[in-house]
């Protein structure tokens, strides 16, 4: 068996209070662990969501997992993506001819691709 860290005393009276000081320390920890998640709990509820991504780029399933479809960042008609940049979300509609704009979100109206 492996040595303890600290030798303990050979008497059985002497090691019950020890084991009891352990077990209330114990106690404190666990209620101040509680206590910790708690706070940490509360303060996470009181921070504001993200802010969604301003672009959103949709892309296949499969192995190819090609762009597909270009929305703005608060377009619910998708939720498989990812956030993307205003120049992206440019480039892909305007090179890609697989990419189509978002007909529910308009992206390439918001990009003012529809005024050229």
């Amino acid at each position: 068996m492996a040595e303890p860290l600290l030798p303990l005393p050979p008497a059985l009276d002497q090691l019950l209070v020890i084991r009891r000081w352990l077990e209330l320390t114990l106690a404190r920890v666990d209620e101040k662990i509680t206590a910790v998640r708690a706070s940490d709990a509360e303060q996470a509820r009181r921070r504001p969501p993200p802010e969604p991504p301003q672009w959103w780029i949709e892309y296949g399933i499969g192995a190819r997992r090609a762009p597909e479809r270009a929305h703005t960042g608060d377009c619910a008609l998708t939720s498989r993506g990812r956030p993307a940049t205003a120049q992206s979300v440019r480039e892909l509609l305007l090179t890609a001819p697989d990419v189509v704009a978002c007909p529910l979100c308009r992206p390439d109206s918001e990009l003012g691709l529809l005024d050229s």
